[in-house]
């Protein structure tokens, strides 16, 4: 008689607490970096006008309103290519609220933001024989563009999580008839281990936008992916704030946003469909007809909205190519900021990247 037995995989997960990965270094901003007194100031921030809101199931909320919109200009001698004037800043603060993310929280979203001029019309030879030589150096772009983006591409913190798993193989085998006993039993086992790292992702990118008329219009939209670790399922950050930098084609141009978003709304029985979100009611600013805009973004960029920049030397405004630090410390997040200095011993992966930025959301 013979007897195999075979016993199945045993995998086990051991989450530990959240570390840096091997060959990066972390360091806080110094007391220099965050000297920049352009930075926004938690004590200035008021609710503004809201540009969006919209309800979700679970009684969860979208919500953005205007945190900041000062007007000036991006003008220096350090690049090669011309400045641009009649340039707008412009910061939006997002909620995720969820007042019970254990049944239902947000695993995913995409941002994205459009800028539309539909009235008014620039040329680049516009008034060109009246420019002086200083204003030969500045473009005015035809239709409304981004310059720049915060954040481009930001980390939450790293989460690794141990999997263990053990193959058994044994098998017996008896021979039983008098006087003769016999009895074999061999048996053998595997025995592996193997970590995976997962954290919280965010990355911004500019596209070209078709408004649906024909018009192809570069960097005309900004499109941001959130995506949760999929390891703690955490969620979302509830709060957050993301920076533009707009070019416009002039001081008094019409610049329409659209701001659209896209959420993945997590239950116990998993995600809902996009055709169910779409039922909600939901509140947007501007409404599209068969691809053209109507109405009013319910944002005056003639206005200026929320903290100034200093110092201003200049009656075109405040030049953003002053500013002290990078663009991405205008992100504002829940969370420990620090900047990860990639080695030359890294993972591959990493070597392409020289630094960027990490959120502790916890």
């Amino acid at each position: 008689m013979v007897l195999n037995h075979l016993t199945a995989p045993i995998l086990t997960s051991t989450e530990v607490p959240p570390v840096l990965l091997p060959g990066i270094s972390a360091k806080r901003p110094s007391e220099k970096e965050r000297a920049d007194p352009n930075v926004a100031d938690p004590r200035l921030n008021i609710n503004r006008s809201c540009i969006y809101e919209r309800r979700l199931p679970g009684n969860a909320y979208i919500t953005a309103h205007i945190q900041r919109l000062q007007h000036g200009y991006y003008s220096t001698s350090a690049v090669s290519d011309m400045g641009f004037d009649s340039v707008d800043f412009f910061a939006v603060s997002f909620v995720f609220h969820s007042p019970d993310a254990s049944n239902h929280r947000f695993k995913a979203a995409t941002i994205r933001a459009s800028l539309y001029s539909p009235s008014t019309h620039y040329s680049s030879h516009r008034n060109r024989s009246s420019r002086s030589s200083r204003s030969r150096s500045i473009c005015r772009p035809r239709y409304p563009r981004f310059l720049m983006h915060a954040p481009h591409l930001l980390y939450g913190s790293i989460s690794p999580e141990t999997m263990q798993w053990s193959y058994s193989l044994s098998g017996t085998l008896g021979i039983a008839q008098l006087p003769l006993i016999a009895s074999l039993t061999p048996s053998t086992g595997l025995n592996r281990q193997f970590r995976r790292f997962e954290m919280m992702r965010i990355q911004g990118s500019a596209r070209t936008l078709d408004d649906g008329d024909g018009n192809i219009r570069p960097a005309s939209q900004i499109v941001w992916t959130l995506e949760e670790n999929s390891l703690q399922r955490s969620g979302l950050p509830r709060e957050f704030t993301f920076a533009m930098l707009i070019a416009k084609p002039g001081p008094g141009a019409r610049v329409l946003l659209d701001l659209e978003i896209e959420p993945v709304v997590q239950s116990w029985f998993g995600a809902y469909p996009d055709w169910w979100l779409r039922l909600w009611k939901k509140y947007r600013a501007v409404h599209r007809k068969g691809g053209r805009v109507s109405g009013n973004s319910g944002i005056d960029f003639r206005a200026s909205i929320g903290q100034r920049f200093e110092p201003v030397t200049s009656k075109r405004g405040f030049n953003f190519a002053t500013l002290i630090g990078s663009f991405d410390e205008f992100v504002t997040m829940a969370g420990r900021r620090v900047s990860l200095d990639v080695g030359p011993r890294s993972r591959p992966m990493l070597r392409t990247r020289s630094q960027y930025m990490l959120i502790d959301t916890v």
